[in-house]
């Protein structure tokens, strides 16, 4: 599946389009999904919407927040910034302008693209914001970025909740789904994670130990999540909670949780091996 596929597949969901979606509400380049959608169309169950980046080389993650003020977008960030540690990464802000998190993330702008991102870079990250308040629900084509790139999707909560009532739409790609550890917020995040079903990570943001009353609220799937290793537990930190995401280096404590929910997510590929150097003579001459 293309981007130009997956970009649809985020302009039919924001518009509350399943079953019947037709050309006109796609963008350019989006034919193919509305041909899938349509063979669909009369089912019983919602249709297929594919969000992936198969056929491109890279993979896509999205980062879910499991209930609202969870901190997705600091998750987003850090787990962005673990994966582009070994590759070339993409992060992609879907939030509305005035409700982004990553605002301020970049440290260099590199200004609009005319179609309506805002692109900057961080390091070796390239982050991606709407520039505007998109009409409609149309999403403008994403930048353009290496074949291989790995793609970090940071939702926004109104695109989550959409999702959510749509969970196929999640088949293809890797899962991050952020909690914070209280009895309330735990709660609802099993919702989240039976909506998603399949293997997700967790990040839960807070104490390493959980409370006794917390770890009694806690669901079957998020026990079993914390049973099988896929819960990367993310320390508060003070200054990101008075700045938010600025320019600066994140924390250690939360970018080592980055890179922890990297491994989990996207696991490393093996080393290449590498040609021996040919044996040297004195003075490193060649034999």
């Amino acid at each position: 599946m293309t981007v130009p596929a997956m970009r649809a597949a985020v302009v039919a969901i924001r518009a509350g389009l399943f079953d019947d979606v037709t050309d006109d509400v796609l963008p350019h380049g989006g034919q193919a999904f509305g041909a899938a959608v349509r063979s669909r169309a009369g089912q019983s169950e919602r249709s297929h919407v594919p969000w992936t980046r198969a056929g491109v080389g890279g993979r896509a993650v999205l980062v879910v927040a499991g209930h609202a003020g969870a901190g997705a977008s600091t998750i987003a960030l850090a787990l962005a910034e673990g994966l582009a540690e070994g590759r070339r990464v993409q992060l992609v802000d879907y939030s509305e302008p005035a409700r982004s998190g990553l605002a301020a993330a970049p440290t260099i702008e590199l200004g609009t693209d005319g179609a309506g991102w805002r692109c900057g870079r961080r390091g070796r990250l390239d982050v991606v914001r709407l520039a505007r308040r998109t009409a409609g629900g149309t999403l403008p084509p994403l930048p353009e970025t290496d074949a291989d790139a790995t793609m970090v999707v940071d939702p926004g909560w109104s695109t989550t909740g959409a999702l959510l009532d749509s969970p196929r739409s999640l088949v293809g790609c890797a899962l991050v789904v952020v909690t914070r550890v209280t009895i309330p917020a735990v709660r609802q995040t099993e919702h989240v994670l039976a909506a998603v079903g399949g293997d997700a990570a967790v990040a839960a943001v807070g104490p390493a130990r959980w409370p006794r009353l917390v770890e009694a609220s806690c669901g079957t799937r998020l026990r079993e999540a914390r049973s099988k290793g896929q819960l990367v537990p993310v320390p508060l930190d003070r200054r990101l909670q008075t700045a938010g995401l600025t320019g600066d280096r994140l924390p250690k404590p939360v970018a080592a949780a980055g890179r922890a929910l990297a491994a989990l997510v996207v696991p490393a590929a093996p080393p290449r091996h590498r040609r021996p150097a040919a044996p040297t003579g004195r003075a490193g001459a060649t034999r």
